[in-house]
């Protein structure tokens, strides 16, 4: 969740949905992003899973209580940016808010009116650093401003690899494109983490 777009919210859903069901879990996506990239990456899977489902943010209540009944241990929202109202309601139905951050002044400037919307839901919430440079510190400067916001910041940067993207247009996460590379080394790192916040 973030109110900039091009953060990563939809990378860090597909890849961390995948990585979950990985572990053996039944895991679901939830796409209330009108650009429906989730969905359009699900429909180029050769798999039948994760089970991803395009929906509002009003209907999502309507989605988490199908999900709990189908057993589904894991239900990931991938939300709209820029969309206030929306991000509103995945927020205050959410058990843990990710963040992804890009670390540029762009995505730091928007900070302030995503931490609104946290505070509102009163859900807890960590930053993801995400597209990071690999030479550079700009990574680490940006998780000391992130710092000052109270939140934990994952210690695990998502660093700006080939790797990502063609893992997306083929319809696999990383970790199925290439298991042994450094993007699903970070992956997975970052799914142990985020189990540990929720």
């Amino acid at each position: 969740m973030g109110q900039k777009g091009g953060g990563g919210k939809t990378t860090l859903t597909c890849h961390c949905a995948v990585e979950a069901e990985r572990e053996g879990a039944k895991v679901g996506v939830v796409d209330t992003d009108p650009q429906g990239s989730c969905s359009g990456w699900g429909m180029t899977r050769q798999l039948d899973t994760p089970i991803i489902a395009k929906a509002t943010a009003q209907e999502l209540h309507d989605v988490i209580k199908a999900g709990r009944h189908d057993g589904i241990a894991y239900l990931m929202v991938d939300s709209a940016p820029h969309a206030a109202p929306s991000a509103t309601r995945v927020a205050a139905a959410s058990d843990l808010i990710v963040i992804p951050v890009r670390p540029n002044a762009f995505d730091l400037a928007a900070i302030p009116a995503t931490m609104e919307i946290i505070k509102a839901s009163g859900k807890p919430a960590v930053f993801v650093l995400s597209a990071c440079p690999t030479r550079s510190n700009d990574s680490t400067e940006a998780a000391d401003v992130l710092s000052k916001y109270g939140l934990p910041v994952s210690p695990v940067h998502i660093h700006e690899r080939r790797a990502y993207a063609r893992a997306v247009i083929s319809g696999r996460s990383v970790a199925e494109f290439e298991p042994s590379g450094k993007a699903a080394q970070e992956i997975a790192a970052l799914w142990q983490w985020l189990k540990e916040q929720l």
